[in-house]
């Protein structure tokens, strides 16, 4: 999932292509903190300095809900926007955060803590990952339906229709997509991390002008869900059957980084502090990672 701002998304890719951070391999939990409701994906805002978090709950309509959390991990609002159904992956883009939202797509306005916008992805069955690339395109990934559906930037450079221009609409739908859920733009690729059918996903290369898919990993992985980028060759992704967290390169190379529990959601990697921030579905809770 992406979760930078536009605008410093260049900035942030000099930064880990230069290989300030180190590719580690191990972790240490270094802290847990609960009361979530069946958290799915963490997003932290540079800004605010602050993170936030989506909460499925129990998947009933009206009961999912986003929290905001401080930087060192306390509550500040549980139910910072609340009425959501099934809310997963978050996105900040300058003053926003979108969500998917089951089968809509969210937008909220930071600063007035309110809903802005909401979009209903026609066809979509259960939205899971959302990215952007660096010239504003945006990229929601579909579970339920083994595909990816794309909202134009201003500068699209794809194949988009003219009157399609600030419309959802779908960007490739395939079985070889193996049930996409993490889903991650860099340069000219998107990077996913794929369900699959019996724990057998795998980590997938889409190239984004022709929509060639490519599997990076020699065999299925798991039940794979979020990914995150660390230097220019490598990723971390989760494997959210086994509460496994994987380094997996681009040739193929795949490390185990730690094992948390099962039902570890969509990861997010703070590359300033060099942890792992895991959502914890089935315990309800956050672990921090300290990374070494």
């Amino acid at each position: 999932m992406m979760k930078i701002h536009t605008f410093k998304l260049v900035f942030l890719s000099l930064i880990l292509s230069s290989g300030i951070y180190a590719q580690s391999t191990s972790a240490t939990l270094i802290k847990k903190v609960e009361g979530f409701s069946h958290p799915e994906s963490v997003v932290f805002n540079e800004d605010k300095n602050e993170y936030y978090v989506s909460n499925m709950a129990d998947r009933v309509e009206g009961d999912g809900f986003i929290s905001r959390v401080s930087a060192e991990g306390e509550i500040i609002e549980l139910k910072w926007i609340d009425g959501l159904k099934d809310p997963k992956g978050l996105l900040i883009v300058e003053d926003k955060v979108y969500v998917t939202n089951n089968t809509e797509l969210i937008e909220i306005s930071i600063e007035d803590s309110k809903i802005t916008k909401r979009i209903e992805v026609e066809g979509a069955k259960s939205l899971n990952d959302i990215t952007v690339d660096a010239v504003g395109n945006i990229f929601i990934s579909d579970s339920g339906k083994s595909a990816i559906y794309l909202m134009p930037g201003d500068s699209a450079n794809m194949m988009v229709p003219k009157n399609k221009k600030g419309e959802i609409i779908e960007y490739l739908n395939s079985t070889r997509l193996e049930y996409v859920n993490g889903l991650y733009a860099q340069k000219d690729h998107l990077y996913a991390a794929a369900w699959g059918e019996n724990t057998d996903g795998n980590f997938l290369k889409v190239d984004m002008d022709t929509r060639e898919i490519e599997k990076i990993s020699k065999e299925g992985i798991g039940n794979l869900d979020g990914v995150q980028p660390v230097g220019d060759d490598a990723f971390y992704i989760s494997d959210w059957a086994t509460g496994k967290i994987y380094l997996a390169k681009k040739d193929g190379e795949l490390k185990e980084v730690l094992t948390s529990e099962k039902s570890s959601g969509d990861i997010f990697f703070d590359a300033k502090k060099n942890q792992l921030v895991l959502p914890m579905n089935f315990q309800n809770a956050v672990w921090w990672y300290q990374l070494q």
